[in-house]
């Protein structure tokens, strides 16, 4: 009697290759397969089931230190609920906004403009939560939003600070989405209420998980002009199922029509840099190998337009480097 346990079931049933992986020669075959690519996703992420509601922007607090405006605010994404997020404004600004997204161990948006909880302030050290402070000094007025599950969005089911993605991403999955769907319908809202300000540009990035989400949302939002993705690019096969399981990585049929490569190759040609450590354990069981292999994907759709994925590979464990912000 042979006996397959649950990991290696998965495994072995992951596709030879993703049914959506593209497959043309040219720029209109792939603008082709990038549409209806979209589209699909949209479908499989409960995007198409969502229905935007009036924003309702609402101004809370406002600080400032002389160098930085600080605000909170707050708007309404769909029916019955809302986003708070923070509008980091420097003094000396340009005319360019930035969205910085939070990943997990941060206080939310908290942590990224430097009010975490002490329960936190271990871990934004260790992650090098800097990036909203690094896009500031570049003269963006940067928008910090709070993900669904964390910060102020948590529910306090577990009265302390464990994640609670698996516990709305299952509920999600049974109302027919997901929290990464909500999480990047909610920040395309975020996008639409900065495309009124009047800024010349509008970039994204993120950590770990935020840069999960900074990457959907770069592909998905023909608003955003460039994006840095740092401590989240690798396959399924190396990582999700082994180091990273948190419920936010986790789409219906998502392993079935895409792996990362193919969701980074619907952004061609938009500049989208990645950074990763050459010690970062969630690029999983291959390592950094298996982050070349998911680039290769992408850069077949990114040579198309005569361009490359740009990757810098860092010395180090997971954390944030910022060593592609002078792309910015």
């Amino acid at each position: 009697m042979s006996y397959i346990n649950g990991f290696e079931f998965i495994k072995n049933s992951l596709p030879a290759e993703p049914e959506l992986r593209f497959s043309g020669d040219g720029i209109d075959d792939f603008n082709n397969w990038k549409n209806s690519s979209k589209e699909k996703l949209k479908e499989i992420m409960g995007i198409n089931s969502m229905v935007s509601v009036p924003l309702n922007l609402k101004e809370l607090e406002s600080e400032n230190n002389g160098k930085y405006i600080l605000r909170k605010c707050r708007i309404d994404t769909i029916n019955n609920l809302s986003m708070p997020f923070y509008v980091l404004e420097p003094v000396n600004k340009n005319n360019k906004a930035a969205i910085a997204i939070h990943g997990h161990g941060s206080d939310g948006k908290n942590g990224l403009v430097g009010k975490e909880t002490i329960d936190y302030k271990n871990n934004i050290d260790k992650f090098n939560y800097t990036y909203a402070y690094e896009l500031a000094d570049k003269g963006y007025t940067v928008f910090v939003p709070d993900l669904l599950g964390s910060g102020e969005r948590m529910t306090g089911i577990y009265k302390d600070k464990t994640a609670e993605c698996n516990d709305i991403n299952n509920a999600l999955i049974s109302l027919g989405m997901c929290l990464q769907g909500v999480i990047l319908f909610e920040n395309m809202r975020l996008v639409e209420y900065i495309s009124n300000l009047g800024y010349d540009e509008i970039v994204c990035c993120g950590f770990s998980g935020g840069g999960h989400s900074a990457l959907w949302l770069a592909v998905m939002e023909d608003k955003i002009n460039k994006a840095i993705v740092s401590g989240f690019f690798h396959s399924f096969k190396d990582t999700l199922i082994y180091q990273n399981r948190c419920g936010c990585n986790f789409i219906p049929n998502q392993w079935k029509y895409v792996d990362m490569g193919d969701i980074l190759a619907l952004a061609a040609p938009k500049e989208i840099y990645l950074e990763t450590g050459n010690e970062d354990k969630l690029n999983g069981i291959r390592g950094i190998e298996g982050v070349f292999e998911q680039i290769e994907i992408a850069d077949k759709c990114y040579r198309l337009f005569n361009k490359k994925v740009e990757v810098n590979i860092c010395n180090g464990a997971h954390k944030w480097y910022g060593s592609q912000m002078n792309r910015l």
